[in-house]
């Protein structure tokens, strides 16, 4: 089910929810080339999800993780200084997801169905 927070206009649903040591942790799973650290934007995406899991559960989880094919993970810490880079980066993120924010470049059906943006995509194939 998507999450949301109306006070400052967040919803979105990260690709999985996992529970570690009594806390939600979300899980974004992401597909392409894999970077040597994880792009800002996914970054704030987990971050976005991070704050609807707290305002959701009323219980902050310690981290997120940003996924990379099978094999690369990152955690990022939910801490003050996250806090304020997602708080920096609120209408940016609104407008993606008021907009979608997704333009398909591909035809790959694949790429499409793990797409994080599929749900406010005008062009997905899946």
């Amino acid at each position: 089910s998507v999450l949301s927070d109306e006070n400052i206009g967040l919803r979105g649903k990260p690709d999985q929810i996992v529970v570690i040591d009594g806390n939600f942790i979300p899980v974004e799973q992401k597909t392409g080339r894999i970077p040597k650290k994880p792009h800002l934007s996914h970054q704030i995406q987990l971050l976005a999800y991070m704050h609807l899991l707290e305002s959701s559960t009323g219980t902050a989880p310690p981290y997120g993780v940003l996924r990379y094919g099978s094999e690369v993970a990152f955690p990022i810490e939910w801490n003050d200084s996250n806090k304020d880079l997602l708080m920096d980066n609120l209408k940016e993120i609104q407008r993606l997801m008021i907009e979608g924010g997704a333009k398909r470049n591909h035809e790959q059906i694949g790429k499409c169905k793990n797409c994080s943006r599929k749900h406010v995509c005008p062009e997905s194939l899946s």
